[in-house]
């Protein structure tokens, strides 16, 4: 996996995403990652993750979609996993369940901050993790904002927790060929999505860092190459290669 070595390309943020309205145990929601968190992180030179949680009611009595997992109307950022899982055992106790699960809000503050990256950075790639139970109520909406977000330097993985029908992910992963369309018949640029189920994880079929990055290094070299983005110091990949 040289073409993702951190050496060669500026650092790649990752930004976690959980949802609220998860009918399973919240300490398999805290496992799932604890344990994707841990093969990720690496992919980040800082480890200074954005961290929200989206369809809950949130510390000021309010429903959202998008909301600070810390509760700091400031900053969103979590320094490692250790203070995702704190800011999520904290937010237990903070934040309800409210309904219904969007996709589209959480996604589209992701391809905002890959966006603005844009004009500063243009080596930096983004990740995006999202923890659902598969539940999704938005789902032309979500297609939209993925479609635009699909000429950004940005990936989506998307994680489902639980027995629940994922067939929604797997529109959204698109693994069948046919790339996304947007309500006004927009097609995507390229695949950002890939859908792992945690249950297939647990079930010893698939390895967790198998899951991950089965997908992750072809969608990087993928925008990297049609951008003609070349490697910080390409004397040094090709020694290493």
């Amino acid at each position: 996996m040289k073409e993702l070595h951190t050496d060669f390309y500026a650092s790649k943020a990752v930004a976690a995403a959980c949802s609220w309205k998860l009918q399973v145990p919240a300490g398999v929601k805290g496992k799932a990652i604890t344990e994707i968190g841990e093969v990720i992180q690496f992919y980040d030179s800082d480890r200074r993750f954005p961290a929200w949680g989206f369809g809950g009611k949130t510390f000021d009595g309010t429903v959202s979609h998008c909301f600070n997992l810390n509760g700091r109307a400031g900053g969103f950022e979590a320094d490692g996993v250790e203070d995702i899982m704190a800011a999520y055992a904290s937010a237990l106790n903070n934040v309800s369940l409210a309904g219904p699960t969007l996709f589209g809000q959480v996604i589209n503050t992701a391809a905002r901050i890959a966006g603005q990256s844009l004009s500063y950075d243009r080596s930096k790639y983004f990740i995006l993790l999202m923890i659902t139970d598969g539940v999704l109520t938005d789902l032309q909406e979500t297609k939209d904002a993925l479609v635009r977000a699909s000429d950004l330097p940005l990936s989506i993985l998307i994680v489902g927790v639980g027995g629940a029908d994922f067939t929604q992910m797997e529109i959204l992963d698109a693994d069948n060929g046919r790339r996304l369309e947007s309500s006004t018949d927009r097609v995507a640029t390229r695949d950002i999505v890939q859908f792992v189920p945690m249950r297939e994880v647990h079930s010893g079929q698939i390895s967790v860092v198998q899951a991950l990055l089965e997908e992750l290094p072809g969608q990087f070299l993928t925008y990297m190459r049609c951008r003609d983005i070349k490697p910080l110091n390409v004397q040094m990949a090709q020694t290493c290669a």
